[in-house]
């Protein structure tokens, strides 16, 4: 009897060891392909795959979708799932997760990080001091964080993560989320707001949202438009958030004071991209999520999803369990 085919689309990990192991023993067969050998693999393991498990760099689409003949579930081997076509998968009936809560603490560290960062000026002071001179007036616009507003544009696990993390140093804390009852709000301790007025309060604005149709580039230059002079904008979401071109002529206008970006919309991006060589801007390699323990509960998590799909024939937390035909 053949055995059941997990297929692994990675460009990420440079070894599988544990989902090796751990399928080998559940008595699954597994490939790993990488980006290189995508489209030789394709035609050699998509019509038997019996799981598709994927990392960020790999496109799901429907071209895709439609070859997957044996397919019970295709898992996100993190939150994103942009890159998989919902409607092809849910009409081939195909279940679709991913891995919402791995990570909590590592990005909600990552983002207070680059919001402290950006209050202190950080990077501005060390530069007064790699150039020669020991001048603490060197640097302007400091303000003490309890008299900031701190405006969290979504309010899912990591945003109130963020706000637990914040309000010991006396921030006030806003946030819209349409999607979030006002209770939950209150019991947080912040004040829910539009989504106009969070934009128009913030002093610092951290992005906390999915990338999706009304998502993508909503950051854009009539919203920057609505933001204070000389706010800090914070992404450790998704880089389409934010539309960059627009986001890069604030900056030069003055009308942002700065950004610290984890996510970029090309990753890897273009590194002659001036957003890269811009002094007010942060940019760390899509690393808010990484620690070795998130990266160990991701795996197991990851490869839990694959056995209850082989097992059982569905995933409970399936994204598109309403939809699938």
């Amino acid at each position: 009897m053949t055995k059941p085919l997990i297929w692994i689309l990675n460009d990420v990990w440079e070894e599988h060891d544990y989902e090796i192991e751990r399928f080998d023993n559940e008595g699954y067969e597994v490939v790993i392909t990488r980006l290189k050998d995508f489209d030789a693999d394709s035609k050699k393991y998509s019509g038997s795959a019996s799981v598709v498990m994927f990392q960020v760099g790999f496109i799901v689409d429907k071209a895709l979708i439609d070859t997957l003949d044996n397919c019970k579930a295709i898992i996100a081997m993190g939150m994103g799932f942009q890159n998989v076509d919902m409607e092809a998968a849910s009409n081939k009936g195909i279940h679709v997760s991913n891995i919402p809560d791995y990570c909590i603490e590592e990005v909600s560290d990552h983002t207070v990080a680059m919001m402290f960062h950006g209050m202190r000026r950080l990077s501005d002071y060390s530069t007064v001091v790699k150039n020669g001179s020991w001048d603490s007036f060197a640097v302007s616009g400091i303000k003490p964080i309890s008299s900031l507003t701190v405006g969290l544009l979504g309010f899912g696990r990591i945003a109130k993560k963020v706000a637990e993390k914040l309000k010991p140093f006396g921030a006030e804390i806003i946030a819209h989320d349409a999607f979030i009852p006002r209770e939950i709000f209150e019991e947080y301790g912040v004040e829910s707001v539009s989504f106009d007025d969070l934009m128009q309060r913030s002093d610092h604005l951290s992005l906390h949202v999915p990338l999706t149709g009304d998502t993508k580039h909503i950051i854009n230059a009539d919203s920057l438009k609505l933001m204070q002079d000389g706010t800090y904008i914070i992404n450790t979401c998704r880089g389409g958030i934010i539309k960059e071109d627009d986001l890069v002529q604030a900056i030069e206008s003055g009308k942002i004071g700065g950004a610290a970006l984890d996510v970029l919309e090309q990753e890897p991006p273009d590194f002659s991209d001036s957003l890269l060589s811009m002094e007010e801007v942060l940019i760390t390699p899509h690393s808010a999520y990484y620690s070795d323990e998130a990266l160990k509960n991701l795996r197991v998590k990851a490869c839990d999803k694959v056995v209850e799909a082989m097992e059982t024939g569905t995933i409970g937390t399936a994204l598109n369990k309403d939809k699938l035909k």
